[in-house]
């Protein structure tokens, strides 16, 4: 895991790259490196921040070149199959994977290359001999990559701050805005900045230096196999994956932690782990037992269970109210999902005794573990008549978040529509109080997008939209905070579910193996049973939440009112103050409003911090 940029002009570089390298050190702590070409009548900068795991040695230092001199490569993250992709008869100068990357491309190319590997990654390639750049990221979007064409000079990299140390000045932009009170975060390859964007997950950018122009490509292709087996053979089959996938994400010449909530699916790679010889150290952290988020308690007794040390720690309000502007800075983008708050504090303690992590994240949306999936499946078998009395139903205040946002999407057959109501932060008309505006950004036109990737028009709706957020959701808000949060502190994080060869089998099962009405993650569950107990197996799931709406009525009720609500915050040029006084009075009456305050206050603090360079 690392740090990656760059910058491609027909002008000369005229960046101060070691203030640019200084901008992402902190991703890569064990050295820092460059590297300026001359290709095709432009100039190419490199920039790389190591963060040393696998081949410690300076043979795995970048930017890295070929063997036969016509490739280069920055690239961060994990190829965990790159030993198998190794040539026997090639004389390699390490064992590092971006070594086995770089021989593959210039033996392969590119479109050869990318759909042999497993990992999360982002990384620039320049091939020198077809005076082209490409940048590629993971199938899953584990590890970002920003990047911004302006005049004909291509900039990229890990992080936004990069971007602006290399020069790049950007605006609010209120589309942009529009799809974050939709979504709660804003998807590939949109950003809440005009110009600035993300490459979305799976996709490929290739800029010609001959003609200077930009193109993008989609890499990766919807699982087409399905899986035909009794549910024994597919208990069996996933099993065998799932180990495998974890035994390819140990692979490290540093020591390996484990984050450990009181869930079922962290638990399961502890397990699987030290069932392959390693017992890894575990870190959870919580708030206390007098709050029934808290997992500390539930995951002390996972650990008992598999004979594992943990090491849990105890936030608080006080705490984290003090780290929460160095957590938004740190993930460059508002969100809207309190985890952020408490992972802060988890990965710093981690760091203190290792380098990586493997992680629970990424199970829930190709095993269908969330609510919402379970309306889909009603729908597919409820009669249209009960839809129609559905219609009639009033949306009081009072109901819960999910039943509200439920009762918003059954009116909608379009399944576009009916899927948008159903992640959406704010209503049409609750966005329209606040900006103006009703409308959801780009929010249709990406479900949209990942919709018609799949060619799925025999696939069931609730696997559709299990699919969308396996590319969508957890690339631009989960595992984007992951990373930005553990990188802030030089932590990998790794999630063994996510592994793309796993996931691809996943994705071959019937729908009912994945889940059916009133149950979601059914082989993962059955298969779990036989490494944990069935307490743990099908303990309710807590989610990693905060009790923020708990704090907004009491512990942190002037403070959250005071940054909301002070006139000539900037967050004010662009939200009414009305409709976000209006939704402060209901929560303190007690209307559960703590997600949308929580990505107001989120959105607050990231406009203040933009303030000064960042123009409305």
């Amino acid at each position: 895991m690392c740090g990656i940029a760059g910058q491609i002009s027909k002008n000369t570089i005229a960046i101060n790259t070691n203030s640019v390298l200084d901008s992402f050190a902190h991703r890569g702590p064990n050295a820092q490196d460059d590297k300026i070409l001359n290709c095709a009548h432009h100039q190419v900068w490199l920039g790389h921040a190591r963060l040393s795991i696998l081949d410690l040695s300076e043979a795995g230092a970048q930017p890295m070149q070929s063997h036969n001199q016509t490739w280069q490569v920055v690239f961060n993250g994990e190829i965990y199959n790159h030993t198998d992709l190794r040539d026997s008869s090639h004389n390699y100068r390490g064992h590092s994977d971006t070594e086995t990357l770089i021989e593959l491309l210039s033996q392969k190319g590119i479109d050869n290359t990318l759909p042999l590997l497993n990992g999360m990654y982002a990384f620039a390639a320049l091939d020198q001999s077809e005076k082209k750049i490409h940048l590629v990221r993971d199938p899953f979007g584990i590890k970002p990559l920003y990047f911004h064409l302006h005049n004909g000079t291509l900039s990229f990299a890990s992080e936004l701050r990069t971007l602006y140390a290399m020069g790049v000045h950007a605006e609010i932009c209120h589309d942009a805005l529009q799809t974050f009170l939709s979504l709660r975060y804003t998807p590939s390859p949109q950003t809440l900045l005009r110009g600035i964007q993300r490459l979305p997950p799976g996709h490929h950018l290739t800029f010609d230096l001959n003609t200077s122009t930009l193109k993008i490509e989609r890499f990766i292709h919807p699982t087409k196999h399905r899986f035909v087996g009794p549910e024994s053979v597919a208990i069996r089959s996933y099993e065998f994956e799932l180990r495998n996938a974890v035994s390819r994400q140990l692979l490290s010449d540093v020591p390996v932690g484990l984050l450990l909530s009181g869930g079922i699916d962290s638990a399961l790679v502890a397990a699987m782990a030290k069932e392959q010889g390693t017992e890894l150290k575990t870190y959870t952290v919580g708030f206390g037992d007098q709050h029934h988020e808290c997992e500390i308690s539930d995951a002390e007794h996972t650990a008992q269970i598999l004979g594992l040390p943990n090491h849990s720690i105890t936030v608080t309000p006080e705490s984290l109210w003090k780290d929460f502007p160095s957590i938004i800075e740190s993930i460059e983008e508002p969100l809207g999902t309190t985890s952020i708050l408490p992972m802060w504090s988890l990965v710093q303690r981690a760091r203190e005794d290792v380098t990586v992590v493997l992680t629970g994240q990424g199970s829930d949306e190709p095993w269908g573990g969330y609510r919402k999936y379970q309306q889909e499946l009603i729908r597919a078998h409820a009669p249209e008549w009960i839809w129609n009395g559905v219609k009639k139903i009033p949306i009081h205040p009072s109901y819960p978040d999910p039943i509200r946002r439920g009762i918003r999407s059954i009116p909608h057959s379009n399944p576009v529509d009916r899927f948008l109501e159903n992640y959406a932060l704010f209503s049409g008309p609750e966005r329209s109080s606040l900006t103006g505006r009703n409308d959801s950004g780009i929010a249709k036109e990406r479900i949209l997008y990942w919709l018609a990737w799949q060619q799925a028009k025999s696939i069931p709706y609730a696997e559709q939209m299990m699919r969308i957020d396996t590319r969508m959701n957890l690339c631009d808000d989960l595992l984007l905070y992951g990373d930005k949060i553990s990188m802030a502190f030089g932590l990998e994080a790794r999630v063994p579910m996510l592994d793309i060869r796993l996931v691809e089998w996943i994705e071959s099962l019937p729908l009912r193996y994945k889940c059916t009405i009133n149950k979601g993650k059914r082989i993962h569950k059955s298969m779990a049973e036989q490494y944990l107990p069935k307490e743990i197996v099908h303990r309710p799931k807590k989610g990693f939440q905060v009790p923020f709406g708990t704090w907004c009525r009491g512990i942190w009720n002037k403070r959250v009112e005071e940054r909301l609500l002070s006139s000539g915050s900037p967050h004010l040029a662009l939200l009414n103050k009305k409709a976000i006084e209006t939704i402060w009075k209901q929560h303190q009456k007690g209307v559960n409003h703590e997600r949308v305050l929580f990505a107001l206050l989120s959105f607050s603090i990231w406009a203040d911090q933009q303030a000064g360079s960042v123009h409305s």
